[in-house]
């Protein structure tokens, strides 16, 4: 596992993506509110000034536009003169636009002026009755251009020319009524209707109506209906953020506590528990590690059993060896206990660990295992020939081959084989010097030396405690390591103390 994770990473990524999604989707049902809205009134507006042009357009004759277009100039004059708009005109139900039930007078049937105030009256009629605040206009398309015949309006602009709409082309081509979008000029928002009427016999030009319907109080309802969708989009925005973002939090939450978890076990820490009460995938994967770590807890626990029973065999066989050398040299016993507190008042001194010290105990009680193969009548020789002392001598190298194939003593071997070597290589067996000899060794060949000569001996009396240190400190650097040899000298007090205890004891038991 990585020694550094961002733990909030995993939160900020999924806050992160949640966030968008929610943005986009509030952005997007926003807009599409808004072209709903928007859609409905061009559809509604549309569909309504549509059919009320195309109704128009059924019912006015190409004769009637023919006359008034071609008198437009007298309409106009006469319109200078006076206002036609104020005549009292008596409208009969016509059959169609411009035909009476009942045959006007000759004088008036034909009368271009009489035509156009008719059809304009009936136009501010249509106008009045279906609430339109716009022009409605009966116009030509003629050489891709829109001439004006009758209009709604007061003015009259009888004869004028403008720009056709794609949707007035369209409504020529189909023969039906179209609809603009809303579109902007100069006086405002409008939505256009053209419905086409008549084919007239010349030119080939065509009869169509015209509606503007001017939309602004749509268009700023429409914006209303923006402002209220913008507010309920931020509001709902947020509430989803919130909610999500206490939901994520739950989640990570979780994450981080199953990641501390699986870091205990990583630690090899047991212990401690995993308990996270949730119903989902986490959960379930926490439940899976809570039974890993209580499986893997048990078997450690086996394990230290069997380790600990495995180190009691050991320790018997150890006991078993070092009674085998009692039997036959009863001073072995007592020496290797007294190395072992010394060499554990140096490891003390010097924070071994506790796997060290360990092997340093069974390092102790093995040191002159070698021995076993020494006649014990040489053994308490108080002179020895040189070819004996050769012979005694071998006791190291034979003790590590007593334990050679012991797969625990494995590291116990070189202390065991080492621990006559000297600091400045002139030891034995192999002459090894400095850090070429293990620590344990050392440690072992200054705990051993200071008890053979705190004990009487066949071949050499014992010496005084602080005879025996001055020893120590002299052959520091010589024959034993400075480090190890400071460490030892650390417990001056405690090691006089218990070599005061063991002469007077071993005096009282002379006595």
């Amino acid at each position: 596992m990585e020694k550094f994770i961002n733990r909030h990473s995993l939160k900020f990524k999924i806050l992160g993506i949640i966030f968008m999604a929610l943005f986009l989707i509030t952005c997007s049902l926003g807009f599409l509110a808004f072209q709903f809205s928007k859609a409905r009134i061009i559809t509604m507006l549309g569909d309504s000034i549509r059919g009320i042009a195309a109704a128009i357009a059924g019912f006015v004759p190409f004769d009637d536009v023919i006359l008034i277009l071609d008198k437009a100039d007298e309409i106009k004059l006469a319109g200078k003169q006076d206002s036609v708009r104020s005549q009292n005109l008596t409208l009969h139900g016509p059959k169609r636009l411009g035909q009476a039930d009942e045959p006007a007078p000759a004088s008036s049937q034909r009368d271009p002026k009489e035509r156009y105030v008719r059809y304009a009256s009936i136009l501010q009629m249509i106008k009045k009755v279906n609430n339109i605040d716009s022009s409605i206009n009966i116009c030509v398309v003629s050489g891709g251009r829109l001439l004006n015949i009758v209009t709604s309006e007061d003015a009259i602009f009888t004869g004028a020319s403008y720009a056709l709409r794609p949707e007035a082309k369209a409504a020529v081509l189909s023969g039906m009524a179209k609809a603009t979008g809303i579109y902007a000029d100069k006086d405002g928002m409008w939505i256009s209707a053209y419905a086409p009427g008549e084919v007239l016999p010349s030119d080939d030009g065509v009869v169509m109506v015209e509606i503007n319907y001017r939309i602004d109080t749509y268009v700023e309802m429409l914006r209303g209906e923006l402002s209220a969708i913008v507010v309920i989009c931020i509001i709902g925005f947020l509430i989803a953020a919130f909610i999500s973002y206490r939901l994520v939090t739950a989640l990570a939450v979780a994450i981080e506590r199953l990641d501390a978890a699986i870091g205990n076990l990583e630690k090899e820490n047991y212990d401690s528990p995993i308990d996270i009460a949730s119903d989902d995938e986490v959960g379930h994967l926490a439940r899976t590690f809570e039974l890993l770590r209580k499986s893997i807890k048990s078997k450690i626990e086996e394990l230290r059993l069997s380790l600990k029973n495995e180190r009691m065999a050991h320790m018997e066989s150890v006991v078993a060896l070092t009674n085998a050398i009692e039997g036959r040299d009863p001073y072995t016993k007592e020496h290797v206990n007294r190395v072992q507190h010394y060499a554990l008042l140096i490891a003390k001194a010097m924070h071994l660990s506790h796997e060290e010290i360990t092997l340093l105990k069974y390092s102790c009680f093995l040191h002159d295992v070698g021995k076993i193969y020494i006649d014990n009548s040489l053994l308490n020789k108080a002179r020895v020939t040189d070819e004996e002392f050769k012979e005694i001598k071998k006791h190291a190298e034979r003790g590590a081959r007593i334990i050679e194939g012991i797969k625990f003593l494995s590291d116990v071997k070189d202390v065991v084989l080492h621990h006559q070597e000297w600091y400045n290589g002139k030891g034995y067996p192999n002459g090894l010097k400095g850090d070429e000899i293990p620590l344990l060794a050392r440690i072992v060949s200054v705990a051993d030396a200071f008890d053979a000569m705190t004990t009487d001996r066949p071949y050499k009396p014992k010496i005084s405690f602080k005879e025996a240190m001055d020893e120590i400190e002299r052959k520091s650097g010589t024959q034993f390591d400075p480090e190890v040899c400071a460490a030892f000298l650390k417990y001056r007090d405690t090691i006089e103390d218990m070599v005061n205890k063991r002469f007077n004891g071993e005096s009282a038991a002379e006595g």
